[in-house]
């Protein structure tokens, strides 16, 4: 028995002895819109048989799920990965308590020191003050012995006083510093055990092998990188330059140190997962139980949903107590809730698109609406868009199919390469980067994209007075944008920050380069042709402006001028549009535009009005 215990003791020893903390160091990072692959390789040696071996000091916040480890060699096989997460004492911590504990003794004994001192000081000072009389009461002093003792006890008092104060100082330099060390090793405290990340290795190998390639990766997701972009135009007649950069942060607990940096637009936080096919039901949802008997509200408080006929909750849809001005609107999820002055009224629900619908009043109510087919037209999905059926034809879809469009190689402010594959961009960074796990934001200048756009000046004067200058990027779609904030410069000078956020669907998209002080647009209403009168338990109101456009610049300009007037939401509100003051209209959106040319100097007039009609109940005011 006492053989077998001593045979497993020796086991347990080579074992311990067997198992070696390997240092690896992280080679290269891959950067994900969120999350990170880490890359670290090492060397190992390997003794004849199986050997035990921690890959240790690595991320704690890895995921163990994509932990993978590669060995070059073929003759070795790996029996055994485990992640483990293990506490350990932190040395450089423990070294500054006891540094902190030496330097406390220190103190201590040179305040025993200096009390010590003060002591002596006072006893002194006592001794002093007692020997005042000694030269004798019954005799009396001369005034020569008088001033002598006088200033004998002037000076040593106040050496001994300035002693004290300097003493005194000390101490509490001392107890202040004190404190201090006492404070830190208080906050160290909770660090001075910190949690170690590591992966257990078991090989087998039939001879002992030494400096043995091995690779390790694993995904971290407390990192993150955003696109930043600058705008760079100098002339119009130019190309527009697109600095492409990336704001990148991690918090993994391990630095990145010296590493080869890729920039990917994947994001494997998200899943990978392709969904399943379903057959598709109509309706696609069981229709409610509408067989309870109606009984009235317990209290003036009623309350419901209300959903389409295919069930999906109808957002913003209008609920009236019928005959008073007591209503409200459903909220994101379809649900209301209503303080009814008097619960025998009925509901009545409006919405664009559909039927009105009146119900008694009651409580928990479902409410199905029903689409109003005369008012909506039939909607055909085609490739990357949606066109009316009414004008669908070959010609549209034509429009709509994908274009091979190719753009020039963009210019590189690092040394890197550009990969396209079916899933993402990676931009691989060919000079090495340090990003410290501390949270903060560090920035990558990528590359340069030139890329060409048609400018134009563009006013909405109802929202601004300005003028600014828009550029159109050409087949934008083609290049690998993300949504981003971007800093623009026209001819060197900041005119702001804007955000890119393309659709990706069309084949330009608009940035705004700055604001044109030479461009003068005023806005104003027209008051001789503005009216509001009441007819009936009706309002009739007319509105008319005036927008006066005028370039000051020494040549000519072509500026799209956008205004507009209101569209009504209920079908008892009326407007007409009465000039439309030479513009293109779009009565979908009540949009208003005119593409003026102005030569230098030149100034015109634009001018439009409408009519609203609206019953009296209606509490808002026309614009």
């Amino acid at each position: 028995m006492k053989k077998l215990n001593v045979l497993f003791l020796l086991l347990m020893i080579c074992n311990l002895v067997m198992a070696q903390n390997v240092e690896t160091k992280i080679k290269s990072v891959t950067v994900y819109k969120h999350g990170a692959l880490v890359e670290r390789s090492g060397k190992l040696n390997l003794q004849k048989g199986n050997t035990t071996l921690y890959l240790n000091a690595l991320s704690t916040e890895l995921d163990p799920n994509t932990l993978r480890i590669g060995i070059e060699n073929k003759n070795v096989k790996i029996l055994s990965v485990k992640h483990e997460i293990v506490v350990v004492d932190n040395e450089n911590l423990k070294k500054k308590d006891i540094e902190a504990d030496r330097r406390i003794a220190v103190l201590k004994d040179s305040l025993s020191y200096l009390k010590a001192q003060t002591l002596i000081f006072s006893d002194e000072e006592d001794l002093i003050r007692q020997n005042r009389n000694i030269g004798g009461q019954q005799n009396g002093v001369s005034t020569a012995e008088l001033k002598a003792m006088t200033e004998f006890y002037k000076k040593e008092l106040s050496e001994i006083a300035v002693k004290k104060i300097t003493v005194n100082k000390k101490i509490q330099k001392y107890k202040d510093e004190i404190l201090k060390l006492l404070q830190e090793k208080q906050n160290r405290q909770k660090n001075l055990q910190k949690k170690d990340s590591r992966v257990k290795l078991v090989f087998q190998t039939d001879n002992a092998l030494s400096n043995v390639p091995v690779t390790m990766s694993y995904v971290i997701f407390n990192a993150s990188w955003e696109p930043f972009y600058e705008i760079r135009v100098d002339k119009t007649d130019k190309p527009l330059d697109m600095v492409y950069g990336a704001h990148i942060k991690q918090s993994s607990t391990e630095d990145w140190n010296e590493v080869k940096l890729t920039v990917s637009t994947g994001d494997p936080s998200i899943g990978n997962n392709a969904p399943d096919f379903f057959p598709m039901y109509l309706p696609p949802a069981k229709r409610p139980n509408n067989t309870k008997k109606w009984t009235p509200p317990s209290s003036n408080l009623v309350y419901g949903i209300v959903t389409d006929e295919n069930y999906e909750p109808l957002p913003g849809v209008t609920v009236m107590e019928t005959g008073t001005k007591t209503g409200t609107i459903t909220d994101l999820d379809g649900k209301f809730q209503l303080n009814m002055t008097d619960t025998r009224n009925t509901l009545t629900f409006q919405y664009i698109g559909f039927k009105d619908k009146i119900e008694k009043a009651g409580e928990n109510m479902q409410i199905v609406l029903e689409e109003d087919d005369v008012l909506l037209d039939e909607v055909v999905v085609v490739g990357y868009g949606t066109a009316r059926k009414s004008s669908f034809n070959d010609d549209f879809v034509a429009e709509y199919k994908p274009k091979e469009i190719k753009y020039d190689e963009p210019e590189k402010l690092v040394p890197l390469e550009l990969f396209d594959s079916q899933t993402a961009t990676e931009f691989k960074i060919d000079v090495p980067y340090t990003i410290p796990s501390d949270g903060k934001v560090y920035d990558v200048s990528m590359l340069t994209y030139h890329i060409d756009a048609d400018y134009r000046f563009s006013c909405l004067p109802r929202y601004s007075p300005d003028v600014f200058l828009l550029a159109d990027l050409k087949n934008f779609s083609q290049y690998p944008i993300l949504k981003g904030n971007a800093y623009v410069y026209f001819d060197n000078v900041y005119q702001g920050e804007c955000e890119i956020a393309p659709d990706f669907a069309a084949d330009t998209f608009s940035i705004s380069v700055g604001r044109d002080k030479d461009i003068a647009v005023n806005r104003q209403a027209v008051k001789e042709f503005t009216s509001k009168k009441f007819i009936g338990s009706n309002v009739k109101v007319v509105k008319c402006f005036e927008i006066t456009v005028k370039n000051n610049k020494n040549t000519s300009v072509d500026v799209v001028v956008t205004d507009q007037y209101p569209l009504p939401k209920f079908s008892d509100i009326k407007v007409e549009l009465l000039d439309k003051g030479g513009a293109e209209t779009d009565a979908e959106k009540g949009k208003l535009t005119w593409k003026l040319n102005l030569s230098a100097g030149e100034k015109k007039v634009l001018r439009f009005s409408y009519e609203v009609k609206y019953p009296k109940s209606y509490n808002f005011s026309v614009e």
